[in-house]
């Protein structure tokens, strides 16, 4: 076994986990409408059912989203989830047709054990990542796991720790799959579920050590921990994206930015900046500019009329903000 950060090991790193460690990853979650009621499923409210379709933050209506999402983040491949995924196979076609053509790899999820014709509609994905709901009847993925290797695609169970399944193990070992272990993580949407089956919630995991020890049996076995997905993984690809915004943006070590934000007559202070040669952003409600702005500059803005803060906030397209402090 080879550990890296935050908890996390293994013995085979499919290529996708690769990607998803250099934060390079995109996840494209493709449809919130599921023909299963997994009680650990951590999908929020707002999507699960729903037939919705985003690339990490940003909602999708159109191809258009979809690629400048990955090219803020710079992605080198896509992670296609759901829900489920093959409920909407043309769909995933589309996506993964794009992304094929600016030489993505591919990883996909799907609880569903697709027959020969519908993997073969799948030849273009790199990487396919089976889950038995609540870890029931493993032996449906025998021969989808088979199927998709003699078409060319890397193929194995991914599958949280909830309890062990010796099946799965056999099963991986017999094809020469692969099998990621997911810490399993708690979120608004499943907390009660999780609860109320007795698993103890240690600040938004379990803790199941147990069971993961159990599944290194499998002879291609991953291991990623909650806390990999929040301090490498998700720093990782905030930080690919700040380092996309233009270079006024002040970039901190977990991957946020730091700017000036000014809100009121944008096209007054729109104005102001060009007279000064000021390089900045325009949104809807508000121009962003460096943080650094000079004092006479902001002074000059201020007298306009226009509020000033210093603003730290995701890189990402929704532009969460972390602290606002009025200048």
């Amino acid at each position: 076994m080879r550990r890296i950060e935050a908890g996390s090991y293994y013995s085979y790193l499919p290529e996708g986990c690769k990607l998803c460690r250099k934060g390079a990853k995109l996840v494209l979650f493709v449809t919130g409408l599921c023909n299963n009621r997994c009680f650990y499923c951590p999908v929020s409210k707002a999507k699960f059912g729903s037939d919705v379709i985003y690339a990490n933050e940003r909602e999708v209506k159109s191809a258009k989203d979809f690629l400048e999402e990955a090219d803020l983040m710079g992605a080198e491949g896509i992670a296609v989830t759901g829900g489920e995924p093959l409920l909407k196979l043309e769909r995933v076609r589309e996506f993964v047709s794009i992304a094929k053509k600016l030489d993505m790899h591919v990883h996909l999820y799907t609880a569903i054990p697709a027959d020969e014709e519908k993997l073969r509609k799948l030849s273009a994905v790199d990487e396919i990542r089976f889950h038995p709901p609540e870890l029931m009847n493993p032996d449906a993925y025998v021969e989808p796991i088979k199927t998709s290797k003699k078409l060319g695609m890397d193929a194995g169970f991914e599958i949280p720790a909830v309890r062990f399944e010796k099946r799965i193990v056999e099963i991986v070992n017999e094809t020469d799959a692969f099998l990621n272990v997911n810490q399993l993580e708690v979120s608004e949407s499943n907390w009660k579920h999780v609860v109320e089956r007795g698993y103890r919630v240690k600040d938004y995991y379990v803790e199941n050590q147990d069971v993961v020890r159990e599944y290194e049996k499998a002879n291609k076995f991953h291991y990623c921990s909650a806390r990999f997905k929040d301090v490498a993984q998700f720093r990782r690809r905030l930080i690919r994206m700040a380092m996309n915004h233009p270079e006024f943006y002040a970039v901190t070590r977990d991957g946020t930015i730091i700017c000036c934000r000014i809100e009121g007559d944008l096209d007054l202070a729109e104005r102001i900046l060009s007279k000064w040669e000021v390089e900045y952003l325009r949104f809807e409600e508000y121009i962003e500019t460096s943080p650094d702005i000079e004092v006479e500059i902001r002074e000059a803005l201020k007298s306009e009329g226009l509020k000033l803060s210093l603003v730290e906030r995701y890189p990402t397209s929704n532009r969460l903000v972390v602290e606002l402090t009025e200048i």
